[in-house]
């Protein structure tokens, strides 16, 4: 094996522990809160977190790529993320846990982009789909592994252990990446942006933070003081940007048509799939009474079904126009998270197995060809902003999913006397981001057919 696939498949191993880690911790939630003697929705903050600290720290990675090469700095993001996961395994507190789940998350800040850069440096625009994939497949297994893996854990041994089994994996991906990622280095490494970062990434924190509390956690006026904080800071990186020659987010490039109506029907996509992926575990183990370990193997069905997605995709888009194909993907994948929201406990296995199946198929399907879309018409010179922006982007709404399930749910018991073992709450959220579903295909429709043509492989292109 040679080329981008080499380098593609050796990034996304050492990737695979962090999809993994995620998922696996969502199934064990109720195990872990019950534990730590917390409510099963306050664990949201050991997910947001992680994904916090990957927004904040995502300037890192441009800063480390600079001073000490692609390689070396993705063995360091690597090594940072191991650490987090010992400090996860030996929390005693839920507090403890999202200091230690902030600090994978600094580890995956700067292995997430600089893999994905040189991924995307290592193949032609014809061959992006095709390096995508390699580099997203252990990806999906990671996701396809973790929800049975947490399960079984939780259900046979200690929670620990979800962590635990992260070292080993780890340290081997360091390996793999001294000996098989090549050692990129940029020739012009532009100045790093001291004032865009302290603006920025402080007012993504706030911001995050400040929407999780509005389902009651903490004082309003925290809340609100944290909302105004963001809105202030997020202004002022916005005259900043305008006038600076290396913004840290480099807001120019939303001008460009095609990356700004991919990112964005990316960015709703994701939001289902993060929304998605903490209310489920919840529901089926405290709603339908499901064990942790059938959980984890019902949940098992969404990320085959993404895999499936991948094996299958490349060779779609010799009949399906790749616009058609992300079309299409957002709008199954809202009708399955509208059927979904009608889930009891009385549904046949086969049938809750068929729904997640689908709606992984669909999710996957659709993401395959909107992600790589942001950059069909971007210059090399400007796949590094790119990339930044991208990878925040994915982080942020990721955790907007989760806070928009956990808002609906929060709701539906102020609204109603539903309680964690009522349907009506998560229903509702699964309704909610069925929405989000309807909004990534209206906007995927207005992607310029042209460029996104560019994405189909040599020999199929009309």
């Amino acid at each position: 094996m040679r080329g981008y696939r080499a380098i593609a498949l050796t990034i996304s191993s050492s990737i695979f522990i962090q999809f993994h880690d995620a998922t696996a911790l969502n199934t064990a939630v109720p195990a872990i809160a019950r534990a730590l003697h917390v409510p099963a929705l306050h664990m949201d903050i050991a997910i947001l977190a992680n994904q916090i600290a990957l927004v904040a720290f995502i300037p890192a990675g441009t800063v480390l790529v600079g001073r000490i090469g692609a390689r070396n700095s993705f063995a360091l993001a690597l090594f940072v993320f191991l650490a987090g996961s010992l400090l996860c395994a030996n929390a005693e507190s839920l507090t403890m846990l999202a200091i230690a789940r902030a600090v994978q998350g600094i580890g995956g800040a700067v292995m997430m982009p600089i893999g994905r850069l040189i991924v995307v440096r290592s193949a032609e625009k014809s061959e992006l789909i095709s390096a995508m994939n390699w580099l997203l497949v252990p990806g999906v297994l990671g996701p396809m592994f973790g929800p049975a893996v947490g399960g079984l854990i939780v259900q046979y041994a200690s929670w620990h252990w979800i962590f635990l089994i992260n070292v080993p994996i780890a340290l081997l991906g360091i390996v793999m990446t001294f000996v098989f990622v090549p050692d990129i280095r940029e020739n012009k490494v532009d100045r790093f942006d001291r004032k865009g970062t302290l603006l920025f990434s402080p007012c993504m924190v706030c911001f995050v933070l400040g929407l999780s509390g509005l389902t009651g956690r903490q004082p309003m006026a925290i809340t609100v003081t944290l909302i105004v904080a963001s809105l202030i800071l997020g202004w002022a990186y916005y005259r900043h940007a305008r006038g600076a020659d290396t913004p840290v987010i480099d807001l120019s490039l939303f001008r460009v048509p095609s990356f700004r109506q991919s990112l964005v029907a990316g960015t709703c996509i994701r939001m289902t799939f993060g929304g998605a992926g903490f209310i489920l575990p919840l529901w089926f183990q405290l709603a339908m009474h499901k064990s942790a370990a059938e959980t984890g193997l019902l949940l098992i069905m969404t990320s085959l079904g993404a895999l499936l997605s991948r094996l299958v995709g490349g060779q779609l888009l010799r009949f399906v126009h790749p616009r058609s194909l992300a079309v299409y993907g957002a709008a199954a994948l809202a009708v399955m998270l509208a059927i979904s929201a009608t889930m009891n406990a009385d549904w046949p296995r086969a049938v809750i197995v068929l729904l997640l199946l689908i709606q992984g198929l669909s999710l996957s399907t659709a993401l395959m060809v909107i992600a790589p879309a942001t950059y069909v018409d971007l210059g090399p010179e400007r796949m590094a902003s790119a990339t930044n922006v991208y990878t925040t982007a994915q982080q942020v709404t990721m955790s907007l999913g989760v806070i928009a399930g956990v808002w609906t749910i929060t709701a539906m018991r102020w609204l109603t006397d539903a309680t964690s073992q009522d349907n009506r709450g998560y229903s509702a959220s699964m309704l909610t981001l069925a929405m989000f579903g309807v909004v990534a295909m209206l906007i995927a429709r207005r992607i310029d057919a042209e460029a996104m043509a560019t994405l189909r492989p040599k020999k199929a292109a009309t």
